[in-house]
């Protein structure tokens, strides 16, 4: 019970700290494992996803699993963290953000989130971290970054995140945004 007092004391002093409450609906997705950079802007839109094997097209058999986290910032630029767990000792060569039109199975690489593009990175440790601003590279799908970001924004999840790899160079693993 003495418990019980110091809950509703500290309710009591938030209540009277003057602070309006958060309107904001709690999704899941506006937690950031990237820095939050200070700003008077409203605050980045964030899309989290899990990257798995099984979904790739065609399916890739390996160990390796990862997650991908994509920050959209006012300003139009791409914020990309990467984090896989390379359990299968693939030999990772590069990442993007596709556009997935509407009954396809894959789409043009739209953002590089690896650099230097085009460059096949080799990374081989047991623990990739990538973190960069993805790079904006023509493609079929869009005349210009701004209409590929309109559209993302607008339809997140005709857009995915994958990586490639020597054993699957088609893509090791891929993840929706939701």
């Amino acid at each position: 019970m003495r418990n019980w007092g110091r809950v509703v004391a500290a309710l009591a002093v938030a209540a009277c700290s003057g602070s309006a409450p958060s309107t904001q609906p709690i999704t899941g997705q506006n937690v950031g494992l990237l820095a939050s950079e200070a700003s008077e802007e409203a605050p980045a839109i964030v899309y989290n996803t899990q990257l798995r094997s099984d979904i790739e097209v065609p399916a890739c058999e390996t160990e390796s699993q990862g997650l991908a986290q994509i920050k959209i910032f006012q300003d139009g630029r791409i914020q990309s963290l990467v984090i896989r767990n390379n359990k299968g000792d693939e030999s990772v060569r590069f990442g993007h953000i596709h556009h997935l039109a509407q009954g396809a199975t894959t789409g043009p690489v739209i953002w590089w989130l690896s650099s230097p593009v085009g460059t096949d990175l080799n990374l081989t440790d047991r623990h990739i971290d990538i973190r960069q601003d993805g790079i904006f590279v023509s493609n079929p799908h869009f005349t210009s970054e701004a209409a590929a970001l309109a559209e993302l924004l607008s339809n997140p999840s005709s857009f995915y995140v994958n990586f490639h790899s020597d054993h699957c160079p088609g893509g090791i693993a891929r993840g929706f945004l939701p």
